[in-house]
């Protein structure tokens, strides 16, 4: 999935996001949503930083300015932290308040394939490149899809900052790959495709199968990766990865394109799809469903349940909005 077919994919949602948030989305006494920070521009991605803080990775889907912002949960003030130029979809924190985030230059309707990067932002705001997405892709092709295929090389649309590793999503790889300081960046884990109705039309360069097309990782409670799965915008996944072998030791299919994830302490899994203006949890009692406009991320602290909208809003989830 690289910048124009998101382009594409979201244009179909942006009618209903709007929509719903036009509407009345709360009744008087249990509002199921409500929001605590806008003006965003298609915030993909977001991650809780240090203190009471949230950075939003703002793509620049319709203006064309990429941002990383951070917001005071406290007081809803916006910080900008860094304004990258290019598309940038995935952003995530260390608790040392260093930021890391991901970035695809050119891709536009003419441009084709262009640089991309996993880049650092230090308390200061100094910006640093941390690896070159495409060249390990070049190095690597985990997927071993034709390079020159449409869509077959590098979006890194999400990554995870832990403290002895980075661990990037590249959505049109179909990998996870990992890059540690002063070693060789490897990859993680390559997702297989699979077969579906509609394969055919949404992958026509790969044959009768879909692409997995991973677009958020994070860590589970149990030391386990998660990973969300757009399928394609055929069917979504969600990938249980074992985080020292990159072995896929669980998979849940049969869900609606997916575009973030996230886990909470007892291992309930929450998954926001955008095409379906939806947010499911998933437990031990089964799977629950919040309606919210257009949800592109969704992320787990401070008792919170924050989602982000492509309408380019993040609001607060009720408990109760799941039903």
């Amino acid at each position: 999935m690289n910048r124009r077919l998101l382009l594409a994919a979201v244009s179909a949602a942006s009618l209903t996001a709007a929509t719903l948030l036009a509407a009345p989305a709360a009744t008087a006494d249990a509002p199921p949503f409500v929001p605590v920070a806008s003006g965003f521009d298609a915030p993909t991605h977001i991650a809780f930083g240090p203190g009471n803080s949230l950075y939003v990775a703002s793509a620049g889907l319709f203006s064309g300015n990429a941002a990383i912002d951070k917001v005071s949960l406290s007081s809803g003030a916006v910080r900008r932290v860094a304004t990258p130029h290019g598309f940038s979809p995935g952003v995530d924190v260390l608790g040392n308040g260093r930021v890391f985030f991901t970035l695809s230059e050119g891709e536009g309707p003419e441009e084709g394939q262009g640089p991309t990067w996993l880049k650092r932002v230090n308390a200061s705001g100094r910006v640093t490149t941390v690896a070159d997405m495409l060249a390990i892709e070049r190095m690597y092709n985990p997927d071993g899809q034709d390079p020159d295929a449409p869509d077959a090389e590098s979006n890194p649309y999400s990554v995870l900052a832990l403290p002895s590793r980075t661990i990037v999503a590249d959505a049109a790889g179909n990998s996870l790959i990992q890059i540690r300081t002063n070693a060789r960046p490897s990859v993680l884990t390559a997702f297989p495709t699979f077969a579906a109705p509609g394969c055919q039309q949404a992958n026509p360069g790969i044959g009768d199968v879909c692409d997995p097309v991973p677009t958020d990782v994070e860590m589970g409670p149990d030391g386990y990766l998660y990973v969300s799965g757009l399928g394609a915008e055929v069917m979504g996944h969600i990938y249980k990865v074992n985080a020292r072998t990159g072995a896929i030791v669980q998979t849940w299919g049969d869900l609606p394109p997916l575009t973030g994830i996230d886990v909470a302490a007892d291992g309930t899994i929450y998954v926001a799809s955008l095409f379906t203006d939806q947010v499911f949890r998933i437990g031990s009692g089964g799977v629950t469903v919040a309606d919210i406009p257009a949800p592109l991320d969704v992320e787990l602290g401070h008792g919170m349940v924050l989602v982000s909208s492509f309408a380019g809003a993040v609001f607060s989830v009720s408990p109760g909005a799941f039903s």
